[in-house]
C-alpha cells in the first residue's frame, strides 16, 4: 500500500516539474501571462493523467483475502 502512496507523490511532482517549467518556457518565449498558465496546467494534468494509468498499469491492486 505504502508503494502506491509514493508512486502517486513522485508522479503528482515529476508533473508539478514539469508544469512550472512549461510556463517558464512559455513565458520566456513571449507568450501572454494566461497563455503560459494554460500551458503549465495542461502539462500538469497531461503528464499526471499519464503516469496515474503507467502507475496503475504497473502496480495492480493486491487480491483480496478470502
Amino acid at each position: 500500500m505504502s508503494f502506491k502512496i509514493v508512486g502517486v507523490t513522485v508522479v503528482v511532482l515529476v508533473s508539478l516539474v514539469i508544469a512550472l517549467v512549461s510556463g517558464i518556457v512559455a513565458s520566456a518565449l513571449g507568450s501572454a501571462v494566461l497563455a503560459a498558465l494554460t500551458a503549465g496546467g495542461t502539462a500538469f494534468l497531461g503528464v499526471a493523467a499519464l503516469g496515474l494509468k503507467v502507475l496503475s498499469y504497473l502496480t495492480p491492486d493486491a487480491p483480496q483475502a478470502g
